[in-house]
């Protein structure tokens, strides 16, 4: 059945209506049916293009048909829009240019770009041309000011739709067409600006911003090489020109509107740089633009200084000016080279860069520019001063988290790094006056703070020409000793900020006691100087300290107890989460490097706090943040507390059960830390706690595991390591249906695992075959739940590497060699060709060099091959010989004792990450989960306890036994020459 305009109308009308009822919801779910319907769209478009309709129901259909366009439009799509109806929507996309409300003009925009983002250039290669002309006839001859405006908009969302376009020949185009729009939109500004110049006009005012905008998108976006069109040239050195008269004129032109032009400006600037930044130089006007930004840091820096104000105007064009300098700095520095593909010749880079150098950025502007960012743009503000008096903790969690494109301080600190780090010749004699002479006591305390910045700032750039240990001991911790003024504050922030850059840059390992000397005193509860911005900065300072590549425990060691104590009373203290956080990471990381050093007591003591912290936090995504921090310092009290972890399961097992279970609330923003927590506990678990209360509540978790194995397979190397363990400690839960469950969702992911996951898996079987390959229940388990059949598959898979295939066939041999006859069983039951998969697993047991792994697949087979032979298992009786050589020549390899112990086979093992990298420091001892592995290949791993050579001879004998004396004479002669003269030396 044909849609109905009546219909559409009437329906829109009740979906309309300002009180929700069920009639409403009815005509919602109404409209949505007819999304898929032919003639919808354009009936909707219909009811927007019709103004004599109410306002609100114009809109409505406005929406749902800009919707319906990204839903509907593309051809590919299911229920797409058919062709015809498409042609008659787009022949009327600007018939209704004369709409005088704004925001039905905007989302109209949005519709037409949607469908160009689709349509151009293919089916409406001529848009950009109809625009032109358009623009132009409705300026020049018609004098429509209303449509003017509205194409204008529409012409806006156009670009910006193309412009995004990566792949595919859209971008392109736009390109091709740029030519031709640009003088039309350049012709428009000029007229439009002249006009409002001088009447202060506000409606032409806004439409020439509306053409500047369109320039500044088509610009950068539309051209290659800007610099060599002719009206791009023209048009750039008239907005030069624009620009510093609307700056001159800032007062009398005073408005919103003008302050966009100025940014606008500013950002087409940047834009060009970032896209071409060879063309931008090598612009007439380059020079121009480059020191009008100039003139406007020196000219405004005291207003800039003093204002209050969020987002102020001069402020924003600072940053502006200060991006625009840096990236040209950066365009120097690296010689052209800052984009993936620079389009320029080398010649005109060449050019480029000896202009910017010799004409702009000569020795005497950069140091202009170094002593104008110290004098103004460093030193804290008035505004900041007001900031950190009265709202200490909020200031100093927005100074350490601020970005530097957005606040003029910060952005200047940034330029200030790179202009000392491409300019170092030229200013690193000039800095080191500067800080030499600039710390003397009767200098003003926001001046040697600011001349102190430089020197954290120049860290890299300086260091070879600078002896940070004698400045830290002579200089920097006098004068953060100092408590004779309250302005003190302010020098000591400097320090920790000093610190936090010089530390990894230069500082010997007697500069950094002194460092934790200087901080203890700087966290000191009891001095009025150290206030809360001292302490934040202090307590970052000192996590960066104890995170660096050089930090020693030892060294560290007899501050540890009052740094933890110190942290603890600053917790205390602060009421924002940003706060919390800072000291509750610099926690976990004392915990975390200082292991085994933190004393029992001290361990608890930080336990103790982490109940009232989590209760007082709600569940929001700021709160959970903190959550999330507390669940890293519990891992971490597990880790360091080792055999005494089970003293926090009071705690930790609660929230691990709160945090992974399904139905929490807490699951999707705190399972992955709860996951770490939950896999450290089991970890860490002493051999001797294995049937404690605790370890039985911690057993009865296992439920859980299966749902975090199908919901966050982003962590599922974790997830994986979480049942690895729960393997090593209790085996026997494989055997209930919750160990079935997953291993069948095991074996729906054996085939696409990432290497890390896959070898944690490995090592879950391997470890899984060691303690139950002989147990039935468990056996059935394996069967049932697909993964031995889908492990088979694997080998069998020749797009699979031999490397990953050699680790499945490395776990097949550990239930191959204790249950041979099941083995050889469950491969009968498969669809399988097992020649095949015997042919592979000789064949790719030479690609494997790994000697422990060859002895075990050597056992496995030698194994099946004495139960498989007297049964005459295609193809055992063929491949015997072939397995008897293998094992001969491996002996003659590895030299085993006659224990069938080698040296060799202590090495690599399938539990890969069970050695961590924390062994390497003797004082840690190894977790229980170490201990339990070890004395699960001590008792059960047979690769230490078979010596392969008697092996061979027992299997040989059995054979002798088994099989008639036919049969073994006609086994042994497919022998070589080698197999039979190893043979005969066993007899």
């Amino acid at each position: 059945m044909s849609l109905n305009y009546n219909d559409v109308l009437n329906v829109l009308a009740v979906a309309n209506e300002s009180e929700r009822n069920g009639k409403q919801q009815e005509a919602e779910s109404q409209l949505k049916s007819w999304e898929i319907q032919p003639g919808y769209h354009y009936i909707l478009q219909d009811i927007y293009l019709n103004t004599e309709l109410p306002l609100q129901m114009r809109w409505l259909a406005i929406i749902c048909f800009k919707n319906g366009i990204e839903k509907y439009w593309r051809a590919s799509r299911q229920n797409s829009i058919k062709k015809e109806e498409k042609e008659q929507i787009k022949s009327r996309l600007f018939q209704l240019l004369s709409e005088k409300n704004n925001q039905l003009t905007i989302q109209n925009a949005h519709s037409v770009a949607r469908i160009v983002r689709f349509d151009f250039p293919g089916d409406w290669p001529t848009l950009f041309d109809e625009i032109s002309n358009n623009l132009e006839d409705f300026v020049f001859n018609k004098n429509d000011l209303i449509a003017t405006n509205n194409l204008l908009i529409i012409l806006n969302q156009i670009i910006k739709a193309v412009a995004v376009v990566r792949i595919g020949r859209a971008r392109h185009a736009m390109q091709s067409k740029a030519p031709i729009l640009v003088p039309v939109l350049f012709k428009l500004y000029s007229k439009f600006f002249q006009i409002w110049t001088s009447s202060l006009d506000l409606t032409i005012m806004e439409i020439c911003y509306l053409c500047l905008k369109n320039l500044r998108r088509i610009i950068p976006e539309g051209f290659e090489q800007p610099h060599k069109n002719h009206d791009i040239v023209e048009f750039l050195k008239v907005s030069v020109s624009h620009l510093q008269g609307l700056v001159m004129e800032h007062e009398k032109y005073s408005s919103d509107l003008l302050e966009r032009y100025v940014k606008s400006y500013s950002k087409l600037y940047v834009n060009l740089i970032n896209s071409n930044p060879t063309s931008f130089i090598l612009l007439p006007c380059s020079q121009d633009i480059m020191t009008t930004f100039l003139t406007l840091l020196e000219q405004k820096a005291e207003v800039i200084y003093e204002s209050t104000e969020d987002n102020d105007f001069w402020e924003v064009l600072a940053i502006k000016g200060l991006i625009i300098l840096k990236r040209l700095m950066t365009y120097i520095y690296k010689k052209g080279a800052i984009t993936l593909k620079q389009r320029n010749d080398r010649e005109e880079v060449t050019h480029a860069i000896t202009k910017l150098s010799k004409e702009f950025f000569t020795p005497q502007v950069v140091q202009h520019l170094c002593d104008l960012i110290i004098n103004w743009y460093l030193r804290l503000r008035p505004s900041d001063l007001e900031g950190w008096l009265l709202e200490p903790e909020e200031w100093c969690n927005e100074e350490l988290s601020t970005s530097w494109e957005y606040q003029v301080r910060p952005c200047a600190e940034n330029f200030y790094q790179d202009l000392i780090r491409f300019f170092k010749d030229e200013l690193s004699d000039f800095i080191l006056n500067k800080i030499s002479n600039g710390i003397s006591n009767s200098m003003d305390i926001l001046v040697k703070d600011a001349t102190l910045c430089t020197f954290q700032l120049s860290a890299t750039s300086i260091s070879n020409n600078v002896n940070f240990g004698r400045l830290l001991s002579e200089v920097f911790i006098p004068e953060g000793l100092k408590n004779d003024s309250p302005e003190n504050k302010i020098i000591k922030r400097r320090i920790c900020l000093i610190i936090n850059e010089w530390v990894p840059v230069d500082c010997s390992r007697e500069s950094r006691v002194d460092i934790y000397k200087l901080l203890i005193n700087f966290l000191q509860p009891d001095n009025k100087v150290n206030d809360k911005v001292v302490k934040l900065t202090s307590i970052q300072t000192l996590r960066n300290v104890v995170q660096d590549w050089d930090f020693n425990k030892q060294d560290f060691q007899p501050f540890l107890k009052e740094f933890v104590s110190l942290s603890l009373n600053l917790l205390s203290q602060m009421s924002f989460t940003e706060s919390k956080l800072y000291v509750l990471d610099t926690l976990a990381t004392l915990i975390e490097k200082c292991n085994p050093l933190i004393d029992y007591q001290t361990l608890m003591s930080i336990l103790s706090i982490i109940p009232g912290h989590w209760d007082e936090t709600n569940v929001n995504n700021e709160e959970a943040i903190l959550r999330a921090s507390l669940l890293r310092i519990l891992k971490n009290l597990v880790v360091a507390l080792n055999e005494n972890s089970p003293e926090t399961h009071v705690i930790t097992l609660p929230l691990v059960k709160n945090c992974v279970s399904s139905n929490s609330d807490l699951y999707t923003l705190l399972s992955e830390d709860g996951c770490d927590l939950w896999l450290s506990i089991l970890q860490y678990l002493p051999m001797n706690q294995a049937a404690s209360a605790s370890a039985n509540e911690l057993m009865s978790l296992f439920d859980l595991v299966h749902y975090c194995l199908v919901n966050s397979t982003e962590i599922l190397p974790t997830i994986l390591s979480i049942v690895r363990s729960y393997a090593l400690i209790n085996p026997n839960l494989f055997n209930e249906n919750a160990g079935l469950e997953m291993l069948r969702t095991l074996s729906g992911y054996i085939s696409s695992m990432r290497d890390d996951s896959f070898a944690i898996f490995i090592a879950l079987m391997d470890i899984l075959f060691l303690a139950k390959a002989d147990d039935e229940a468990f056996v059935t388990n394996l069967i049932n739940s697909g993964l031995f059949s889908e492990m088979v598959n694997f080998v069998l898979d020749e797009n699979q590497s031999i490397v990953t295939a050699n680790k499945i066939l490395l776990i097949l041999s550990r239930l191959a060699y204790k249950s041979s006859e099941m083995f050889l069983k469950m491969l009968s039951h498969l669809s399988i060709d097992t020649n095949k998969f015997f042919d592979i697993w000789l064949r790719y047991y030479n690609n494997n060099g790994n000697p422990r792994n060859k002895k075990i697949n050597i056992m496995a087979l030698l194994a099946i091959a004495a139960y498989g032979v007297p049964l005459n298992f295609s193809p055992l009786p063929a491949k015997f010989s072939e397995i008897l050589k293998l094992s001969f020549m491996f002996l003659e390899e590895v030299q085993e004792n006659s224990d069938g112990f080698c040296s060799l086979y202590s090495q690599n093992l399938v539990y890969e990450d069970i050695d961590d990298y924390q062994y390497l420091d003797q004082d840690i001892k190894p977790h229980g989960e170490k201990i339990r592995y070890q004395s699960l290949l001590e008792s059960n791993d047979p690769l230490y306890k078979v010596n392969l050579q008697e092996f061979v001879k027992q299997v040989s004998l059995k054979l002798k036994q088994d099989l008639s004396d036919s049969d073994f004479a006609s086994l042994m002669s497919m022998n070589d020459q080698y197999t039979s003269e190893c043979l005969q030396k066993l007899a």
